[in-house]
């Protein structure tokens, strides 16, 4: 009886490496638009740290800490600019077509997910 419940489990462990082991091109879609979709929430959070960023340095009054906000706002420009050209290059995001060229995109990519 015990050697049948060890061939059981060997019989299902067969199974699901085999499994594992097909390739599946749905998982791979799936991981670029996971990627995508962190690529972009960043963008956003990257603009919104500027934005305030930007207002803090305005209305600070000390130039000690305006100094050292300047720097972040220089580091945070720069992180910035090579995460969009990062999502530029993936074509992930177009920042150079026009408003009615990205809503078309946009909902042929909507379309694609249905």
């Amino acid at each position: 009886m015990t050697n049948n419940k060890n061939n059981d489990n060997n019989t299902n462990s067969d199974n699901n490496s085999n499994n594992s082991n097909k390739p599946n091109n749905n998982n791979s879609e799936n991981r670029k638009n996971y990627d995508k979709e962190i690529a972009l929430e960043l963008l956003t959070i990257s603009k919104s740290d500027i934005l305030s960023l930007a207002t803090v340095i305005t209305e600070t009054t000390n130039p000690q800490l305006r100094e050292l906000l300047k720097l972040q706002l220089t580091n945070s420009l720069n992180e910035h600019y090579s995460l969009s050209d990062i999502a530029v290059n993936k074509q992930w995001y177009n920042a150079f077509t026009n408003p009615e060229q990205q809503l078309k995109q946009d909902t042929n990519e909507l379309q694609s997910l249905f």
